[in-house]
């Protein structure tokens, strides 16, 4: 089965700093699109579970089986029988993505399953009203949880799940601490950069398009006036109007979160299949997976790939929206 080379996941195409660069990654982006992209229908659902595993030694299968069937049950009593639902369907995919050699999170099922079950297990704590142990969890909570109010608002005021949001953040976030930090302070040194050269020409160029905590491009944030107005969702007296102006936007937290909220309604409706300025809540665990994925690939995404960040951002959102209810 032929795979192709996949970027970073904690690296989105939005944050390349080089014309170069960005040209490589255009190539292999075109490269993915060739693959095996999965259609609406979801053909892999139309597989049974031991067919996706077919290639396993039958003791092996068996055992995938049981434990995915067994992570399915535990969901639903701690999510519902939607929230089973919505886990078997990542389990599904992530499998498929495996035996297929698509973008996936893990090289084996069993990586996969055991991750899963730590992460319910973190949520059966919260749900228990314990303290869940997050040691070996790639979660940022020290940087979500200061902006949690903030993250509730910017969701509940584009009419979608807080937790959504708050995974998008989480995982931006867990991404700029990696290397001990040196990620997180060559992008702050970026961004002061960038805003100093649009003060002083009026554009920062190529340096630094994507800044503050949810890392959003100047650009998208410029377009989403007619949305968040629709919403009567942003509170200041002005909108940004230039570079300059969404820079400095983007670099407060509640306003990043609100432009972030808003760019990311506009996929739920186009992914959805719901008119441009539909404005009613929406639910469903499956968003879950569509936010925090399209946030950072959006050809991943329309894929399905389970690639770490999209993978691990379904169970941030059911952590986040759980904690976020017990606080």
């Amino acid at each position: 089965m032929r795979t192709y080379p996949l970027p970073r996941p904690w690296a989105r195409p939005a944050n390349l700093r080089t014309p170069a660069v960005g040209a490589v990654l255009l190539v292999l982006l075109l490269l993915l699109g060739q693959g095996r992209p999965l259609p609406l229908a979801e053909p892999q659902q139309k597989l049974s579970l031991r067919q996706v595993l077919a290639h396993l030694e039958p003791y092996r299968r068996e055992a995938v089986v049981r434990e995915f069937l067994a992570l399915k049950a535990s969901a639903e009593i701690l999510t519902g029988r939607p929230g089973a639902r919505a886990v078997g369907r990542l389990l599904r995919l992530e499998l498929y993505n495996q035996s297929y050699g698509r973008p996936s999170a893990f090289d084996d099922p069993e990586a996969a399953l055991a991750a899963s079950r730590r992460w319910l297990e973190a949520l059966g704590s919260l749900k228990r009203g314990s303290p869940p142990d997050t040691r070996d969890l790639p979660l940022a909570l020290q940087h979500v949880l200061p902006h949690r109010e903030a993250i509730r608002r910017a969701a509940q005021g584009l009419h979608f799940p807080s937790g959504v949001l708050a995974a998008i953040v989480d995982n931006e976030q867990y991404g700029g601490d990696k290397a001990l930090g040196l990620s997180r302070g060559i992008r702050s040194l970026a961004d002061g950069l960038a805003e100093s050269l649009s003060e002083s020409t009026g554009s920062a160029g190529l340096l630094a398009r994507t800044l503050g905590l949810a890392q959003m491009s100047w650009e998208d944030a410029l377009k989403q006036q007619p949305r968040l107005a629709r919403f009567a969702a942003w509170p200041y007296p002005t909108f940004p109007q230039t570079e300059l102006e969404a820079r400095q936007a983007l670099e407060d937290p509640a306003a990043n979160l609100l432009l972030t909220a808003s760019r990311l309604r506009g996929y739920f409706n186009a992914a959805l299949g719901l008119p441009r300025d539909h404005t009613r809540y929406l639910a469903g665990h499956w968003l879950y997976y569509l936010g925090p994925a399209w946030h950072n690939w959006p050809t991943g995404a329309q894929q399905q790939a389970t690639w770490p960040y999209a993978f691990h951002g379904f169970f941030k959102g059911l952590f986040y929206q759980a904690l976020f209810a017990t606080r």
